[in-house]
């Protein structure tokens, strides 16, 4: 990949995925133009759906709230629109949950939480919870340390391509010193 891929890649990534779905879920997109501002109505059809119960928008609200795309950033407000999807068994806002549990990102730090959810979300394939999950068992946040597990877990992401998995994979067999690296879903950096 050249370098120009790379920064679209890494563009996409940050939010654009996010809003892609969010947009097209709302009617108001097409894949010719995936990333433009998100519209009041957008948001407007995002909450109503969520209110719905609709799991699908409950995270797609989370992520615009936790970005603030077409509204305010509140990451509280996030936090429970994520937790609602949770609920309902949506892996991707149950790995965003732990993680915001694990780091303390718009609720308050809990390490029994963020295990729940990323255990959720890990055995539902989802690597972000499992390079997490690896993490928890590494450091002992919640658990004991168990080196056995984080390798399994660490293991189960990087064969589905999870690089930050690979290395943390690679830092933990070696019994290297360096500090081992969170994975994100791509809407939900810290900032």
């Amino acid at each position: 990949m050249n370098n120009a891929t790379l920064l679209l890649v890494a563009t996409l990534t940050l939010c654009g995925n996010a809003v892609f779905a969010q947009l097209v879920a709302v009617g108001s997109a097409t894949r010719a133009d995936p990333i433009r501002a998100v519209e009041v109505a957008d948001i407007e059809g995002l909450r109503a759906a969520a209110s719905r119960n609709e799991a699908w928008a409950q995270y797609d609200l989370g992520v615009a709230l936790s970005c603030g795309r077409g509204v305010v950033r509140n990451r509280a407000e996030a936090a429970l629109w994520f937790g609602r999807a949770a609920e309902q068994g949506h892996a991707q806002a149950q790995s965003v949950l732990g993680w915001m549990y694990m780091t303390g990102s718009g609720v308050r730090r809990d390490d029994a939480r963020a295990l729940r959810w990323l255990r959720s979300a890990a055995e539902q394939g989802n690597t972000v919870a499992q390079n997490n999950l690896g993490i928890v068992y590494v450091q002992g946040r919640g658990v004991p340390v168990d080196r056995v597990q984080a390798e399994k877990w660490f293991r189960k992401a990087a064969d589905q391509g999870a690089a930050d998995a690979v290395r943390n994979l690679d830092i933990l067999l070696k019994g290297e010193g360096r500090q081992l690296r969170p994975s994100t879903e791509p809407p939900i950096y810290p900032g």
